[in-house]
């Protein structure tokens, strides 16, 4: 990220949070301070929405995060395709969280004795793909909203689990979650996006 924009030709575009991550010299933001035309935006749109305001830079949109954010990079690279947008690309490091999940289980260090699923996640990708992690790891996961009272009752449903034995997926965030999510999302990524490994 730092490399691509320290170049003259780009307009780098990233969500406000990156911008203070410890890269391995210095952070965008400092990078940022040096001169570099980095740009914080609250949305992939609006850094489509730069590239064609200024068609003689490369505008490159920092991708980073879970399934979350990952549709709307996905809606602003289709849009670009569409709309034969040249000039914008997007810096992918997106992550989903049911690898991240089986990583630590399999670990043999593993401690962890339940989950809270991310809501917001389960928002967008259901959480048919934490079922067969519950059975085979025998743990309980147990998605979960961000309000006070959302991770107090998700506590008390993983804890209750725990203490009867059992292991199962159990939706606290059912007035947002189902467990199919949300079908067009889903779409979307699959056709713009192809999953790969990465190191961490």
């Amino acid at each position: 990220a730092l490399e691509i924009a320290k170049q003259a030709n780009i307009i780098f575009c990233s969500f406000g949070d990156m911008l203070r991550v410890p890269g391995s010299e210095q952070d965008l933001l400092a990078l940022k301070a040096q001169g570099a035309d980095i740009r914080v935006v609250y949305s992939p749109l609006d850094a489509l929405k730069l590239a064609q305001q200024n068609t003689d830079k490369q505008v490159v949109f920092f991708a980073v995060g879970f399934e979350t954010t990952a549709p709307t990079v996905a809606l602003a690279v289709y849009q670009a395709k569409r709309q034969q947008i040249n000039n914008f690309s997007a810096l992918v490091s997106h992550v989903r969280v049911p690898p991240v999940m089986q990583q630590l289980l399999s670990s043999k260090d593993n401690k962890v004795q339940g989950f809270l699923g991310a809501g917001h996640v389960c928002t967008i990708m259901g959480y048919h793909e934490y079922l067969p992690i519950a059975a085979q790891y025998h743990i309980p996961i147990v998605i979960t909203g961000f309000e006070p009272v959302d991770i107090l009752q998700g506590l008390y449903l993983c804890i209750k689990q725990l203490e009867q034995g059992k292991s199962e997926v159990e939706n606290q965030y059912s007035r947002v979650v189902n467990q199919q999510g949300n079908q067009p999302a889903q779409q979307l990524l699959k056709q713009v996006f192809k999953v790969v490994d990465q190191n961490w």
